[in-house]
Order: C-alpha cells, then sequence, then structure tokens
C-alpha cells in the first residue's frame, strides 16, 4: 500500500480519523497498515486511499473515474478550519468545548456530495455506523461503484432496497427521491436557502425528522445553524449543560442554537466527540481512556 503512486497533496493539517470516520460520512473504511491510518472510500465516483503525514493528506487514485480539478473538490470536501471562522475565540471560552478543541485541535466538519449525505442520513435512523457504511457500499455496487442518483433509486424501487436490508427506510428513501424527481425542491434551493427554510423543505418529506434533517444541513450543506441531536450529543448536553433529563431533542437543539449562533454545528461537533469518548472510556476502558478528556475519566 505504501508503494502506491501518490497522485495529490492537499497541504492542510486535518485530523482524518476524527473527521472522516465520526459519523459525519458513512463513505470511509478505516484500515491499519504497518503502524498507519488510512482511509479507503469513494469521494464523488472516484475511489480514494487517503492517509495523514504531518501537515498534509496524501491522496492515492485506486479506481473509478478521475474528474479534472479532483484535488481542489476534495479540498472543499475536507471542510473548514474552524480556527479561522469568525467568532470561533467565543468557542474557546467555553469550558466544556475548549479542552476538546485543545486536544482535537484538526476536526473539521465535511462538506458533503448533497444526494448521498441525504440517502446516507435516512440510513442512519436506528442503525449503527457499520451497517450503514454497508448499506451505502451496496448501492454504489450494484451501480457500477457509481452512487446512484434520485431517478435510478427511484427505478430500483421500495421491494429492492428492502431485499438490499433497508427495511423500513426503503420507503422514505423512494420518498425523497420522488420528491426531488417531481422537484418539490432542488438541491440548489436548499443550498441557497436559510437554514429555517431549508429545515422546513427537508421535514417536510416524510421519514426525515429533525435529527436527521439537521446532520443533512451541517455535513453537506455547511450550515452553520444547525445543532443535529443524537443520544450522544443530548446526554453531553444534559452532563455538561445542565438540561432537563428528559428534554425534548427537539427542544434542546433550539435551545443550544440560541447559544451558539452561527457556530452551532462546530459546537455540536466538540460536545459529540467528547460525549462519544467519554462513553467509551466509562463502557470499555483500556485504551479508550486515552483518548477521552482527562476529567471525564476520574
Amino acid at each position: 500500500m505504501n508503494k502506491t503512486k501518490t497522485d495529490f497533496e492537499i497541504i492542510d493539517d486535518v485530523d482524518l480519523l476524527n473527521t472522516l470516520d465520526s459519523g459525519q460520512s458513512f463513505a470511509w473504511e478505516r484500515i491499519y497498515e504497518s503502524e498507519k491510518t488510512y482511509f479507503k472510500g469513494f469521494f464523488r465516483d472516484t475511489e480514494l486511499l487517503v492517509s495523514r503525514s504531518k501537515d498534509k493528506v496524501i491522496v492515492k487514485i485506486i479506481g473509478g473515474k478521475k474528474e479534472d480539478g479532483i484535488d481542489y473538490h476534495f479540498h472543499q470536501y475536507l471542510g473548514d478550519d474552524p480556527t479561522k471562522l469568525s467568532g470561533f475565540s467565543n468557542l474557546l471560552q467555553d469550558d466544556v468545548i475548549k479542552p476538546v478543541i485543545d486536544r482535537y485541535p484538526k476536526i473539521r466538519i465535511l462538506k458533503q456530495e448533497p444526494w448521498e449525505c441525504i440517502v446516507g442520513f435516512i440510513t442512519s435512523s436506528c442503525s449503527n455506523l457499520e451497517r450503514i457504511k454497508y448499506h451505502m457500499s451496496l448501492l454504489r455496487k450494484i451501480n457500477n461503484d457509481v452512487f446512484p442518483d434520485p431517478e435510478s433509486i427511484f427505478l430500483l424501487g421500495e421491494n429492492k432496497l428492502r431485499e438490499l436490508g433497508f427495511g423500513f427506510r426503503a420507503p422514505y428513501i423512494i420518498n425523497i427521491s420522488k420528491a426531488l424527481i417531481d422537484e418539490k425542491f432542488t438541491i440548489n434551493e436548499l443550498s441557497k436557502n436559510s437554514y429555517l427554510d431549508s429545515l422546513e423543505l427537508l421535514t417536510s418529506i416524510k421519514g426525515i425528522g429533525r435529527k436527521i434533517a439537521d446532520c443533512i444541513l451541517a455535513y453537506s450543506f455547511d450550515k452553520k445553524e444547525s445543532f443535529p441531536v443524537d443520544r450522544h450529543v443530548l446526554n453531553g448536553l444534559v452532563r455538561w449543560y445542565k438540561y432537563p433529563k428528559k428534554i425534548n431533542p427537539v427542544k434542546a437543539s433550539d435551545r443550544a442554537r440560541k447559544k451558539f449562533g452561527d457556530l452551532s454545528s462546530y459546537a455540536q461537533q466538540y460536545i459529540f466527540h467528547r460525549q462519544r469518548l467519554a462513553s467509551r472510556a466509562q463502557m470499555w476502558g483500556g485504551t479508550h481512556k486515552e483518548f477521552a478528556i482527562s476529567s471525564d475519566i476520574n
């Protein structure tokens, strides 16, 4: 693997492990070889092998179709350096978030291809990371390693999606495919509209609730006002911000958005990361304790 030709390098220091394999994306397989971590997966229709070397991202093209400007587009996909965003210093004043930034300063929020991200997060409902990755890879496999567009998925049909293991999510994927085919809204609208307008559009589709919509808007459309709330984030809000234990996730999201404003998606990612690491340390102990914030395991 190390002898494979390097196709391009990105001069940027990105925490690939805690960005590509953190639940934002379902496109990447983590591979360990010779004490080095690689990530194998598809970006658009190009299969890549990605690794980190000091302040660079090393990218090797190993399959699929090579598109013009892929180095630029993949760099965009990896997201912004949050430390350069307006107002980032405010997050450093937060006693919960600051230790995460200090320990994991290179975490990014991805800017994924919208359609694949939409299908991925609908698929994520009541599932786990490995199963989601598996089902998303099946869609590529049956379509010659190209992620199927809305028309292709609609023609595939609900029954075929169920056969592939998508279960109760199958009709919801068909719903969103049909909505885009019928131009009830467009990807461009979701991109250009305000966060609240885009949220309303997405949640009007049966099968897309608040959390899924917020994930799509945060991890694909760069809507920084989005604050997705899953169990890790909710537990973190209860634990560190003293939210009521039985607070509704939607109310928790709205309350957090008022606090964090235009950097809500970044605040969410740091809270998620801290709580997830703390939970793993508590449940499994051992080396997992090494990754958690020290005050969370005492």
